[in-house]
Order: structure tokens, then C-alpha cells, then sequence
């Protein structure tokens, strides 16, 4: 399986998930926007994943990749393939299928744990628990798009992903972060400068690092492996 990564900054990578796929056996194929990287006009791939980024959608003015990226996406879904968007990948996925992304009512930065309201999705279902703290860093929120199941909310922000067919998933949340992603948004990002119920400090970020990551890479194996399923090997004629 050939799978479409589309990256929109140094600091948002795949973490985790690459070591995933890889050990799935499929082939990356990597757009990078932040080297300034064209977004692919047409459908080259078997699969679609959007990472985060700091291009909020809520903002007065958008680069014009984003409009670029929501007409592949959009080229994707009609043509049946699978699709995950993360955090901002996610509000691009959401505003590309007609959703509104706006200010959440708090950001969510650090670890908070998210629970289910939705059976809709076997996929889901099969690979990811009812209750679970993953990291967060984020401000803005994605609507549910028409035609979707919601699947998870929080205690400050009521959407935290959404499916539509099995197949197509946006999650608010970075399930793909590992501990160098952690550490690099700290260093980096405006973020932390935020205050609210939902903002942890750099020192409870980082000494929950041990508690809740190996279980959140767990988490991600599990769903990336039904997500995007190794391929069996021909059988011998």
C-alpha cells in the first residue's frame, strides 16, 4: 500500500506512526509544505494521511495550499480510499467535506483523556478503548461533517474525532506523537503561553511522558493496523 503523507510543519511529523507503518509493510509517500512542497493535483495513492500544524483555519487569511489540499481530499474520498486526518489534518479533512472549524471553547494542551459516545464505527471499536488520555495541543475545533459519526469528546472540547464509512477518520487529538514530538512543541510553540482548565504546564507534560505515551503508541499500532491493513502476500501458483 502506497500511503500519502502530507506534512505542514518540521515540528508535526508522523512520530510513532511511521515506525508503524514501516513494520506494516507499506511505502510513505512524503509531501512536505513546509519545504514549500506542491500538494498532488490527482489520486497517486492508496491512502491519505494530514498531519498538524500551525495554520489555523480560524485565521482571516489561509495559504493557498489548504484550498489545494482540501480539493485532494475531497478527490480522495470519492474515489474510496482510506483517510486520516490529525489534529489540523483533521480540521482541513472536516472544512473539505463542508464542516466549520472554529475557536474551541478552551485550548487543550497536554494530556486529557477522551471517551467514547458512538459504537458506529467496528473500526474503532475493534482497536481503540472506550476511555483513554492521549495528548492534545490544540485550540481550534472541527464540526461533525454531514454524514459522519462522532466518536469521541472531552471535557473541553466536545468533538475529538470523527469517522464516515469506516474508512475516513479525523481526530483533534495527536495519537501519532512520541516524546521528541512533546518536547519540540514545547520548545516551539506560542501554545503554551495559553491559560485555562485545559492547558497543563511544561512540567506536568512532561513527567506524565512515562504514564500515559506507551499506552497512547499502543493505541496507535492497534488502530493504524486495521486503518491500513498489511497486505497478504500473493500465494505460490
Amino acid at each position: 500500500m502506497r500511503i500519502l503523507m502530507i506534512q505542514h510543519s518540521a515540528a508535526d511529523s508522523l512520530a510513532s506512526a511511521k515506525s508503524v507503518i514501516d513494520a506494516l509493510g507499506h511505502e510513505i509517500v512524503a509531501v512536505r509544505v513546509d519545504r514549500e512542497q506542491p500538494i498532488p493535483v490527482s489520486v497517486e495513492c492508496d491512502a491519505m494521511i494530514m498531519l498538524g500544524g500551525p495554520f489555523p483555519l480560524t485565521a482571516p487569511h489561509r495559504p493557498a495550499w489548504i484550498a489545494e489540499e482540501q480539493d485532494l481530499i475531497r478527490k480522495y474520498v470519492e474515489s474510496d480510499r482510506r483517510i486520516l486526518g490529525i489534529c489540523l489534518g483533521a480540521q482541513i479533512l472536516a472544512s473539505a467535506l463542508g464542516a466549520t472549524v472554529q475557536r474551541n471553547q478552551q485550548p487543550e494542551l497536554g494530556w486529557h483523556e477522551i471517551r467514547r459516545i458512538s459504537r458506529a464505527s467496528s473500526l474503532a471499536n475493534h482497536s481503540l478503548p472506550d476511555q483513554m488520555t492521549v495528548f492534545h495541543w490544540h485550540q481550534d475545533t472541527f464540526d461533525i461533517p454531514s454524514g459522519a459519526d462522532r466518536l469521541y469528546e472531552s471535557s473541553g472540547c466536545r468533538n475529538q474525532a470523527f469517522s464516515i464509512d469506516d474508512r475516513i477518520f479525523g481526530l483533534q487529538f495527536h495519537l501519532e506523537a512520541d516524546a521528541r514530538t512533546i518536547r519540540t512543541f514545547l520548545a516551539i510553540s506560542t501554545h503554551q503561553k495559553l491559560l485555562g482548565n485545559g492547558v497543563q504546564n511544561k512540567a506536568e507534560i512532561m513527567a506524565e511522558i512515562p504514564q500515559y505515551l506507551p499506552e497512547q503508541i499502543n493505541h496507535l499500532r492497534a488502530f493504524l493496523s486495521l486503518l491500513l491493513p498489511q497486505q497478504e502476500a500473493n500465494p505460490k501458483g
